[in-house]
């Protein structure tokens, strides 16, 4: 990223803006170029997608922090460009971050681990049908995060959720939304391994699902081994996810990581086995292999994405 200060007074004088502001304004950007070969359709496509990122900050009086961010994304997968971000202000204040606007349902999921490619080769068909996944996991509310001794706690409240399709409009119900979610999570340090363990609950008009989880990091072998398991209560039945992963660096420029998980639900037992294998070429440009596997229920097979993504 490449940090742009701007004299906000000499822009005011063109664009009408009061002089008053005294912000940082941070421009980033990122794209790539990739060929997926399609393991369950056997197609080979090719793609390629860029963004550019608008990070804004400022610091009151008092030492308070506020940002926010916003970009345009354009995703040849979908032939259109988006307006990314933009839906959430973070606050920093006497050690704590508070976010209020859009945010992940906090602690659903914690613990389903195994996931190590990147999203090139999720543009595959290739996919599992097995999830753990409660019935909010993101919409409009804030999360906290706090650091307790050498431990990180985070809690969240989804005030209107996706399911209720009033996320990201700008609005937040707090009286009539239907669907909600409250979670947490907590990081901590035992001995040579780091553990998080997290909880959260949704309900909805005709619902409450429950999602808890842990996982476990620590160094192994030159690298970092990962394991963790999830299980959620939902409405059809018990779901259950386990995993783990192994990341480490072959030189200074290239890294691997191998991820397993299994995930079963009510209906459904899928097994997911990834690699992802990438080299740093300098300048903020590299260039990766991934693979995914999938057996069990869903849309079975292998798929591969080769390509290069790059950073400015």
């Amino acid at each position: 990223m490449k940090k742009l200060m701007y004299l906000i007074s000499a822009v005011a004088g063109v664009v009408g803006f009061s002089t008053a502001a005294n912000a940082d304004i941070s421009v980033s950007g990122a794209g790539g170029l990739a060929v997926v070969n399609d393991g369950a359709a056997n197609t080979t496509d090719a793609y390629n997608a860029s963004s550019v990122s608008f990070a804004l900050s400022t610091t009151t009086a008092n030492g308070m922090g506020i940002a926010m961010s916003m970009g345009l994304t354009e995703d040849s997968a979908d032939s259109g460009v988006a307006v990314s971000a933009g839906e959430a202000v973070t606050f920093t204040t006497g050690g704590a971050t508070i976010v209020v606007g859009a945010v992940d349902t906090v602690g659903a999921g914690t613990g389903a681990v195994g996931g190590v490619n990147t999203d090139w080769v999720d543009l595959s068909s290739v996919s599992g049908d097995a999830s753990t996944d409660i019935a909010v996991t993101a919409g409009d509310g804030f999360t906290i995060s706090t650091a307790l001794g050498g431990a990180t706690l985070t809690i969240g409240y989804v005030a209107d959720s996706v399911a209720a399709g009033d996320d990201g409009d700008g609005e937040m119900n707090l009286t009539n939304a239907e669907d909600t979610a409250a979670g947490g999570t907590i990081s901590m340090p035992l001995g040579a391994a780091n553990v998080t363990v997290g909880f959260a609950n949704a309900d909805t008009d005709t619902e409450s699902e429950t999602s808890v989880g842990a996982s476990v990091a620590l160094a192994a072998g030159g690298g970092t081994l990962t394991v963790g398991m999830n299980q959620a209560s939902l409405d059809a039945g018990t779901a259950t996810a386990m995993g783990a992963s192994y990341a480490m660096s072959l030189d200074g420029d290239t890294s691997l990581s191998v991820g397993y998980n299994n995930t079963k639900d009510a209906a459904d037992n899928s097994t997911t086995m990834e690699l992802n294998l990438s080299r740093s070429l300098g300048g903020g440009a590299s260039v990766f292999l991934d693979v995914l596997n999938v057996t069990g229920d869903g849309t079975t097979g292998t798929a591969f994405a080769l390509g290069s993504s790059f950073s400015f």
